[in-house]
């Protein structure tokens, strides 16, 4: 099986500006850090009646917040390695992290003013025009679907703004992020298992997917993001019930039970299996009645997403740092804080769980965050520019 080639071990070009503005995933993998503790622990001071912020804003700023700050700094990673083309940095940069900052102003005056709130419509295009001009405006076909994605969630947010009903834009925003987790994941899971499993049991051990999965599951995925706001159910929720048959059946051939001595390899495993978890979640609510909408929104937001997240990130920060791939035990342990936060917040049916479940995700991504915060405000360990 062919590497996927992100990249994350490579230098960026030289660059003479402050070192935050040298390459994307270090301002956004930070905001995404830090955003995670100060945005989730607002909303369990909410939650015991001390704030005057409602679910709706919740849901918003974990996804269109903290979600889209990781994905930016992913992309932002990526992007060069996909086109062969120079980081955004410098000003473009900088216009972009004021963008997504200004959006977080206007939702944190909400309760107190609605007239910043459309703000926050302001960076999603923003993004996708950036990721245009790169990936379309290098002919990179392979990548095409990524900015119709960036362009998709801006729609679903101003689906949450002007929608009688926010959940609805907001349910797609998490249904579009999970088809970017499919996409990316298909790739980078079986390409990063096989070389570090290639690297312990030798060289003819393959991750492999057969091609029909990997045709059908970002499809499928869209299918169910773009049903989502015409609210039919039963389509919504065949279509679910197929991508988690699909997404669990990709995984079988990736080896997964041969990464327990890797986690920076088997907490993308782990990430991973949330998404058919999900999607069965979200068929079991649309065809039977057999849980509330939130459980499937749970699974795949304090699950895949949240723990794709610290598992790409992880991995990225240390390779873009000039670091050995290997994690800490600090890493290793916001990893089983989070997995505990999904886990006690989706399969938990005690009124405690849901506090329970924010106090592991805040500590999980505040252990992160001061773990990664040397690593990505200063420069890389081996005097390589980036």
């Amino acid at each position: 099986m062919a590497q996927i080639p992100i990249g994350i071990e490579d230098p960026s070009a030289a660059y003479k500006g402050p070192l935050m503005l040298a390459s994307g995933y270090r301002p956004f993998f930070l905001m995404a850090a830090f955003y995670a503790v100060g945005a989730l622990g607002v909303w369990l001071a909410a939650l015991g009646g001390h704030l005057p912020i409602d679910t709706y804003w919740h849901g918003h700023e974990m996804v269109f917040g903290f979600g889209i700050a990781a994905i930016s700094g992913f992309l932002m990673a990526a992007t060069p390695k996909w086109t062969a083309t120079p980081n955004i940095q410098g000003l473009p940069l900088a216009a972009l992290i004021v963008t997504f900052l200004l959006g977080r102003i206007g939702f944190w005056a909400q309760p107190w003013t609605d007239a910043l709130l459309l703000l926050d419509l302001l960076y999603l295009p923003l993004l996708g025009a950036f990721m245009v001009k790169v990936i379309i405006g290098t002919g990179n076909k392979r990548n095409y679907i990524v900015p119709m994605i960036l362009f998709a969630l801006a729609g679903a947010n101003a689906l949450f703004h002007f929608h009688p009903n926010p959940s609805v834009g907001l349910a797609t925003g998490i249904y579009l992020i999970a088809s970017l987790l499919a996409l990316i994941g298909g790739r980078i899971i079986p390409a990063f298992t096989q070389n570090a499993l290639r690297m312990k049991y030798g060289p003819k051990l393959a991750c492999q997917t057969p091609a029909l999965l990997d045709k059908l599951s970002v499809p499928l995925v869209l299918g169910v993001a773009a049903t989502e706001p015409f609210q039919l159910p039963m389509l919504s929720g065949g279509l679910a019930a197929a991508a988690g048959v699909v997404l669990l059946l990709r995984i079988v051939g990736w080896n997964s039970l041969k990464t327990f001595h890797d986690p920076l390899v088997w907490i993308l495993h782990v990430a991973y299996l949330w998404l058919p978890l999900g999607f069965f979640a979200k068929a079991g609510t649309d065809l039977l009645g057999l849980f509330v909408a939130s459980t499937a929104l749970h699974a795949l937001t304090a699950g895949a997403i949240s723990l794709m997240i610290i598992a790409v990130a992880s991995r990225a920060a240390l390779g873009h740092s000039g670091r050995a791939l290997k994690a800490t035990p600090a890493t290793v342990f916001a990893y089983f804080l989070l997995i505990g936060a999904a886990v006690t917040r989706v399969f938990l049916p005690f009124d405690f769980a849901t506090h329970l479940a924010g106090g592991l995700w805040v500590l999980g991504w505040g252990v992160f965050a001061i773990t990664y915060w040397p690593v990505l405000a200063h420069p890389r360990i081996d005097g390589m520019p980036g």
